[in-house]
C-alpha cells in the first residue's frame, strides 16, 4: 500500500517502532557496504522550494544506495514552473508523470498537503513552512534511542524559537507517544509556541513548561536546539533582537549528562566549541537521516 507522509499526526507508536527498527537494519547495511537494491528501476523526485543541505542529499543519497534513479529540481520556486505561476497541484500531477515518489519541500504550510490531494504518486513533506517535519523528527527519535536506549521517561528542552520551528513541533507530537516525558521549551517570550499546538500536547497528555532562561540546562536529558527561523520573521529587526539572546556555551555544557541535537544548519544557537564535547551528537543525527530516510522511502511506496 503506498503512503504520503505529510505530517507526525499520522504516525502511531507501532509505525514509529517499526520505522526505527528498519532504519537500524540500513544502518548495519550501509556501514558493511550492503545496502539492498530495493528501489531498482524506481524514479525518486526531490523538489525543493526552499533551501536544503541535509534533507534534499541525504534523500537522494538514500534513493542512489537502494538503487533508485534520482530527479531533482533545487531553488524551485525559481528553476521550475512555480516561476511561471503554475499551482503546486499541477506540479504535484506533473512529477507523478515521471516519478515514483515524490519528496517536496516547501516554504508556505500545507502545501504537501495540497500536493498530495491531487498526486497519483506518494508525496513525502520535507517541510512545510513552519508547519512539519516529519522525516526530521523520526531521524531525531532514532538519534535519541541510539544513544540513550530508550525514547521514554525523558527530560527534553527545546529551544529557541519553538514559535516557527517545524522540527520542534513535529519531534514533540512524536514523543507524546512514549511514556513519562517532560519538555521544556526555552525561548524569549515573543517566541513561545503556538497556543494551537500547545492544546495539541495538552489533549495527547503532555507535561510541558515555557521558560526564557537556560538554568537548568544540566537537568535535562536531551537539548533540542534549533535556529531561530530568521527567514520566518515578519519583522527583520525582531530576529536580530533575539537572535543571540540565548546560546548554548562550552561553559554551560561541560560536565554535564545532556546530549545535545540540532537539525541544522547552525547560526548562533550552539558555540563551535561545544562540538569536541560528547554532549555534542548532531553530526551523528544527521548521518542517521539517511538510514530513517531509507526506511521511510520503502514504507511510502509499501514495500
Amino acid at each position: 500500500m503506498k503512503r504520503n507522509i505529510i505530517s507526525a499526526h499520522q504516525f502511531n507508536k507501532k509505525d514509529i517502532e517499526t520505522l526505527l527498527a528498519r532504519a537500524k537494519t540500513f544502518e548495519t547495511a550501509y556501514k558493511k557496504n550492503k545496502v539492498p537494491k530495493k528501489l531498482k528501476d524506481k524514479v525518486v523526485a526531490c523538489i525543493f522550494f526552499e533551501p536544503s543541505t541535509r534533507t534534499r542529499l541525504s534523500f537522494e543519497t538514500a534513493a542512489l544506495k537502494l538503487g533508485a534513479q534520482v530527479i531533482s529540481a533545487e531553488s524551485a520556486m525559481s528553476n521550475s514552473s512555480s516561476y511561471k505561476g503554475e499551482s503546486i497541484e499541477d506540479t504535484a500531477r506533473m512529477l507523478s508523470c515521471y516519478a515514483d515518489i515524490i519528496v517536496m519541500r516547501h516554504p508556505k504550510e500545507g502545501y504537501a498537503e495540497r500536493a498530495a490531494s491531487v498526486a497519483s504518486k506518494p508525496i513525502v513533506n520535507a517541510g512545510d513552512g513552519g508547519n512539519e517535519h516529519p522525516s526530521q523528527a523520526l531521524l531525531d527519535l532514532y538519534t535519541i534511542k541510539k544513544h540513550l536506549g530508550r525514547l521514554d521517561n525523558l527530560k527534553v528542552a527545546f529551544g529557541f524559537d519553538p514559535k516557527h520551528s517545524r522540527t520542534i513541533r513535529s519531534l514533540a507530537l512524536l514523543l507524546t507517544h512514549f511514556k513519562n516525558n517532560h519538555f521544556t521549551f526555552i525561548c524569549p517570550k515573543a517566541l513561545n509556541p503556538d497556543p494551537e499546538f500547545l492544546n495539541d500536547l495538552k489533549n495527547r497528555g503532555a507535561n510541558f513548561e515555557i521558560t526564557d532562561n537556560l538554568s537548568e540546562f544540566k537537568n535535562f536529558d536531551i537539548f533540542y536546539a534549533n535556529r531561530l527561523q530568521g527567514e520566518r520573521f515578519e519583522d527583520q529587526k525582531e530576529f536580530e533582537k533575539y537572535r543571540k539572546s540565548l546560546i548554548i556555551t562550552k561553559e554551560l555544557v561541560k560536565g554535564t549528562k545532556t546530549l545535545i541535537l540540532d537539525p541544522l544548519p547552525r547560526i548562533d544557537e550552539i558555540e563551535v566549541t561545544v562540538d569536541e564535547l560528547p554532549n555534542a551528537i548532531y553530526f551523528d543525527q544527521a548521518q542517521n537521516g539517511l538510514y530513517i530516510r531509507m526506511a521511510l522511502l520503502l514504507y511510502a511506496l509499501g514495500l
